[in-house]
């Protein structure tokens, strides 16, 4: 901004001393010099009113009115319109304002609505609990019956109705056991764990149970070491609901990429690369997506390791990408998921002191990234 008013100043200052010149040169061959000192007054007076009024007009344009909208703007964000944005305006330095008050809006935004999911999960955390445990008792009397039913079952009839009952009632005692796991706050017995080891682990286990049969898992792990703090029993029922989502995405034939890396926390911070349509004018690199920046807010970490998980399926909605980790949000048909599985993995990523987060995969499907912090060695 500085150098473009200078820049318009000095060439509104060389037309005004051109036009100076070349009207005392005019005046000097043709006016009479009994007037002159009236004439040349007039000239001086001319070019201070031109030159103050394209001063005025220049401070305008490019100060006054782009900080009076960036007031405006700021008063109504203050004022709780959160969908209120800053305009660019014509400068350098308040684009960057813009760009900077604009991204602080987003922030309060993802803000809020990351502490009303706070609360809603607590509560739904809490609700899990009470339910699951006042629904096992009679669920389980309910397959004792369903056990006796069978044996005196003569027709069937009555046996297909047996098979319905328990089928049933094996589907709530899995979202009993679900509504268990997503309750348990914390880790059970948090031991050191080599991730390039259970995402190896967690493929050879669904291997062997016949679930990759038509799926391919390709394996990109690092050669560093990845040691992290957590359950190895849940870190791996993580891996294992990832990709059990994965091969369901896909309709149990395709390619997954399971992928670990390890980062500095100076990498995340950098955030990603700029888009096409910024501004050319600012030179802000783009910060990551808000679960990351939340969890470098709340952690030391300074080493950190990253799983990604990705599929070809048709993957997750960009309005689905925060609620599906919620409780009972599925993308999956009716009678195909209870919507826990990434409720858990969200969980128990969460008490290892990490982050999950699930955005676009280069195959075109679902990526899931689990950031979770580096063991001291």
């Amino acid at each position: 901004m500085r150098t473009e008013l200078l820049a318009s100043l000095a060439v509104l200052a060389g037309v005004a001393l051109a036009f100076a010149v070349g009207m005392i040169a005019l005046l000097y061959g043709n006016a009479d010099f009994t007037h002159g000192a009236l004439y040349l007054s007039l000239l001086v007076a001319g070019d201070v009113i031109v030159v103050v009024a394209y001063a005025a007009l220049l401070v305008r344009r490019t100060i006054l009115r782009p900080l009076d909208e960036a007031v405006q703007a700021v008063e109504a964000i203050a004022d709780g319109d959160l969908e209120r944005r800053v305009p660019a305006g014509a400068s350098r330095e308040f684009a960057t304002l813009a760009v900077s008050v604009n991204r602080m809006t987003d922030r309060l935004l993802e803000e809020r609505a990351h502490l009303l999911r706070a609360e809603k999960l607590a509560s739904v955390g809490r609700l899990a609990a009470g339910i699951a445990h006042e629904i096992g008792n009679p669920l389980g009397a309910i397959n004792g019956y369903a056990h006796l039913l069978r044996r005196s079952a003569a027709s069937d009839d009555a046996r297909a109705a047996v098979d319905g009952l328990e089928r049933e009632a094996a589907r709530i005692d899995r979202i009993v056991r679900g509504l268990l796991d997503y309750s348990r706050a914390h880790p059970r017995t948090a031991t050191r764990v080599e991730l390039n080891e259970a995402v190896q682990r967690t493929r050879e286990l669904l291997a062997a149970q016949g679930v990759l049969n038509h799926v391919t898992v390709d394996l990109e792990l690092t050669h560093d070491d990845l040691v992290v703090r957590a359950d190895a029993h849940d870190l791996e029922q993580v891996f294992v609901n990832l990709m059990l989502n994965a091969v369901d995405a896909m309709d149990g034939a395709g390619h997954i990429l399971a992928r670990t890396t390890r980062l500095g926390r100076d990498e995340l911070e950098r955030g990603l690369a700029r888009r096409a349509t910024d501004p050319a004018h600012v030179e802000r690199m783009r910060e990551p997506s808000p679960r990351i920046a939340r969890w470098l807010a709340a952690t030391n970490a300074r080493a950190m390791a990253k799983v990604v998980i990705a599929d070809a399926g048709p993957g997750v909605p960009a309005e689905l990408s925060e609620r599906i980790f919620e409780p009972f949000v599925t993308t999956k048909d009716p009678g195909r998921g209870t919507g826990l599985g990434l409720a858990i993995v969200a969980r128990v990523v969460e008490n290892c002191a990490g982050t999950v987060w699930v955005d676009r995969a280069r195959e075109g499907g679902a990526a899931f990234h689990v950031l979770l912090p580096l063991e001291d060695v």
